[in-house]
């Protein structure tokens, strides 16, 4: 599987991910229109967030497991590529969501860069980093 990434339906900027760490999001799954799911925590470059950051002081845990959509990834896949934008994935980075804010009816856009950035601007071209971006210390994953 490729990486996926979208712009922010608020600020038109993309969400970042080294696939390792990310941008901090809230990701929103749409069916016609109306938010079925949603995720929030560190975005990981394929459409989903990592459950939790590693606690340096607990070297079981890990920072490289993501929640699932509970719909089953083909499923996912057909919203994302559906004609009706009310179909997919909407993603907003934390910055620019308040709680109580209205949930999104359309889909965002697909970033062409897949979350990586560019060669032209300070972010993750070509990193692998795990320590780029402010960490999520409450992930979840809820079914609306």
């Amino acid at each position: 599987m490729g990486c996926f990434s979208f712009i922010c339906k608020e600020s038109g900027k993309a969400a970042l991910s080294t696939s390792f760490d990310g941008s901090p999001v809230h990701m929103f799954l749409l069916e016609n229109g109306k938010v079925i799911e949603h995720m929030y925590g560190n975005y990981d470059s394929y459409g989903r967030v990592f459950k939790k950051v590693k606690d340096e002081n607990d070297k079981s845990q890990t920072n490289y497991s993501s929640f699932e959509w509970a719909k089953n990834w083909d499923a996912v896949c057909a919203l994302m590529f559906d004609r009706d934008k009310s179909n997919g994935i909407a993603l907003i980075l934390e910055s620019e969501w308040k709680d109580g804010d209205p949930y999104p009816t359309t889909r965002s856009k697909s970033d062409p860069n897949q979350g990586w950035g560019s060669e032209d601007e300070d972010c993750c071209f070509g990193s692998c980093d795990s320590n780029r971006f402010p960490k999520v210390t409450e992930p979840f994953h809820k079914i609306v």
